[in-house]
């Protein structure tokens, strides 16, 4: 591995940890999220000081270079985060529309009865 994807690699490891930290400071973003992040930039932290790792897996997958096989599997792990948030998102538009449905049918109730009282007063 390159020294120049090595530094590139500390250098994203160390400002993914830092935008992460500071999004939960300013209670943007919650712990239990940022988790997946704190571990993927200490990840990329692990490759970019022991590379040899990532050579060993590499001769054991059989990609020609040892980035490929990084590039390969943090993309891998960035898709697996992609379907999680899409079936977060499903779960949550599901939820959504559960209660649009039971607001609109408690508005419902309560309009018919303020007609029922109206037609009785």
């Amino acid at each position: 591995m390159t020294l120049p994807l090595r530094i590139t690699l500390f250098a994203a490891s160390l400002l993914t940890f830092a935008y992460m930290t500071m999004k939960i400071r300013d209670s943007k973003m919650r712990l239990e999220d940022s988790l997946f992040w704190f571990c993927f930039s200490a990840l990329l932290l692990l490759v970019s000081i022991f590379p040899q790792v990532f050579f060993w897996l590499s001769n054991l997958v059989g990609t020609m270079s040892p980035s490929n096989f990084v590039f390969l599997f943090f993309i891998f792990i960035l898709l697996i985060v992609c379907f999680k948030l899409s079936v977060r998102l499903s779960q949550l538009d599901t939820k959504l529309r559960e209660l649009t449905q039971q607001l609109a049918i408690e508005k419902y109730e309560r309009h018919r009865n303020d007609e029922s009282h109206v037609e009785r007063g």
